[in-house]
């Protein structure tokens, strides 16, 4: 089992999920007010370079309206909704924390595209996704994504071969996510462990072979290292100079903690143990 969703929860990035809606309040948005797609994108992007990283996505994958696609850890549905408000297609948005799910929920019904994103709450190793075999084809997806969520998950073998099995024949999958460029320094572990939530740290080798035994081939392998490690300092700059107007629109302790939730994931990229991948892959079915 992956870790619970009381384990998510406590790293400092998933406290007071309800901050997105302070965003829109401020933002001149009323909680009752139907939204587009476009005023959350500022706000509901979570992972690194925001909607650039999921328009790269889209065009890698070559998505459109025909296509149905799996997102692993989906959280607020930021990815999901870009995808499928951009390219038509229609998004399963898995996610194991129920705030989460339900704020995601909530915004996307709101913006209007809960007929192209589906949001599920599950463990992404235990949820029954299609396995993709004889008559079953139909039902399996053409694509799976995944930003900075598959190193909270354990198991790492074992969800690939449940991701590739989901997949149509040709189904490509994009993940970006977390790796361990060197060994962590003994101070750093507790930020691995705890702040980011580092479940399944390895080489970028380790987990390509991973994929690569759960049915993936034809890799395409990015190190963004060096861009997020200068995403991180340029977010934690920013929030810092912007200090009162957090304070003022999500309170001091919100702000302290993603304060301190920033600096660590600063800290640990300049320390240079750790690292960003992209990955780009082809189910072998």
């Amino acid at each position: 089992m992956t870790h619970t969703r009381e384990d998510l929860g406590s790293m400092p990035l998933y406290i007071n999920l309800q901050r997105i809606f302070n965003e829109l309040t401020e933002a001149g948005i009323s909680r009752d007010q139907a939204l587009k797609p476009e005023q959350l994108f500022p706000f509901d992007q979570i992972h690194y370079h925001g909607t650039d990283a999921v328009r790269s996505a889209a065009e890698m994958l070559r998505l459109s309206s025909q296509h149905r696609v799996l997102e692993i850890g989906s959280g607020w549905g930021g990815p999901a909704r870009y995808l499928a408000h951009t390219t038509g297609c229609h998004v399963t948005a898995l996610d194991v924390q129920q705030e989460m799910h339900d704020v995601a929920t909530e915004l996307t019904a709101r913006a209007g595209l809960a007929s192209r994103v589906t949001h599920v709450l599950g463990d992404a190793l235990e949820y029954p996704l299609p396995n993709v075999s004889g008559f079953e084809k139909s039902a399996g997806f053409d694509a799976v994504v995944s930003w900075l969520a598959i190193h909270h998950i354990p198991e790492r073998p074992r969800l690939f071969k449940r991701l590739s099995a989901a997949l149509r024949p040709g189904g490509r999958i994009y993940i970006e996510d977390l790796y361990q460029r060197a060994p962590f320094a003994a101070a750093d572990l507790p930020d691995v462990k705890h702040t980011i939530h580092g479940v399944s740290m390895t080489s970028t080798e380790n987990y390509v072979r991973e994929m690569r035994e759960g049915g993936f081939i034809d890799f395409d392998v990015t190190d963004m290292t060096e861009s997020w490690t200068a995403f991180c300092g340029g977010r934690l700059a920013g929030w810092q100079s912007n200090r009162d107007r957090h304070i003022r629109v999500h309170g001091a302790d919100t702000y302290a903690r993603l304060e301190g939730f920033f600096m660590a994931v600063t800290r640990l990229f300049q320390h240079g143990s750790l690292g960003g991948l992209r990955i780009v892959a082809r189910a072998s079915m």
